[in-house]
């Protein structure tokens, strides 16, 4: 989940989390069928081979560098009733290292090489441009700004090393919020042959408009599956409720987009 760059480009200055513990405990909650539409449902579901099952004791997540994942694509629809988009990198090589394992991803669109570390207990240390030689790239603004949204979004795929304990909430990077997102365990299954644990994550953001005095409310809902053997998030399906104000307060209306990012 990436807000300030993915949802609202260009627009938000700076997000700020405005989310109490009792709102994004309400968002964590599953929607009801008997009410009304919910915007929650618009996230996207998973590509779960069933049946969930219950969550008995404490889940240990994390430990292996990577998995079998060659593709790391994101799909994303900017306004309502418009197909999504859809952009994805290529893992171009997985190279075991000292304390950590080292991935050469590849941006399809642009070709963009990129280096990426990541930790035996999950942080990313290194997320750098190369040349096709493997030698890093001089600063430039346009491919820095790119490599950046890449960076945040790598980071809320990749999940420190945790036991994760049934009815305990657990962490989530989120760009654009120093607190992150709140994310609960909801059950065990399987993608692909690969066991994962599921969970919702919510997240509240709110910032000022750039050039003007609206501001922008922006609440994210999303279902994941977490890789159990790595911490890595191999599938996220989720909506983004953006409303935004007249300066003296009053709503301009709301847009609600369903957005999903798949390892394949």
């Amino acid at each position: 989940m990436n807000a300030s760059r993915r949802h609202c480009p260009g627009r938000a200055a700076r997000w700020q989390p405005r989310a109490g513990a009792a709102l994004l405990l309400a968002l964590l909650a599953a929607p009801a069928a008997a009410q009304a539409p919910d915007w929650r449902a618009a996230a996207p579901a998973l590509p779960l081979r069933g049946p969930q099952r219950p969550i008995t004791t404490p889940v240990a997540i994390g430990g292996a560098g990577w998995g079998p994942w060659r593709h790391i694509c994101r799909e994303q629809t900017d306004r309502p009733g418009r197909a999504p988009t859809r952009d994805c990198l290529t893992v171009a090589a997985v190279q075991p290292e000292p304390g950590g394992t080292r991935l050469v991803l590849v941006q399809d669109r642009t070709g963009l090489r990129m280096s990426v570390l990541r930790g035996t207990e999950g942080r990313i240390s290194e997320f750098t441009a190369l040349r096709a030689d493997g030698t890093a790239l001089p600063h430039d603004e346009v491919r820095d700004g790119l490599l950046a949204a890449w960076r945040d979004q790598f980071a809320t795929l990749s999940l420190e090393r945790r036991r994760i304990v049934v009815g305990e909430d657990f962490p989530m990077a989120i760009d654009g919020s120093s607190r992150g997102g709140v994310c609960r365990a909801a059950g065990l299954d399987a993608i692909a042959q690969r066991a994962v644990l599921v969970a919702r994550c919510a997240v509240e953001l709110a910032g000022r408009l750039r050039g003007g005095d609206s501001e922008a409310r922006v609440a994210i809902f999303a279902h994941i599956a977490v890789d159990v053997a790595s911490g890595v998030v191999l599938a996220q399906g989720y909506a983004t409720r953006i409303e935004t104000f007249t300066g003296n307060g009053r709503s301009k209306g709301v847009v609600v987009t369903p957005s999903r990012v798949i390892l394949e």
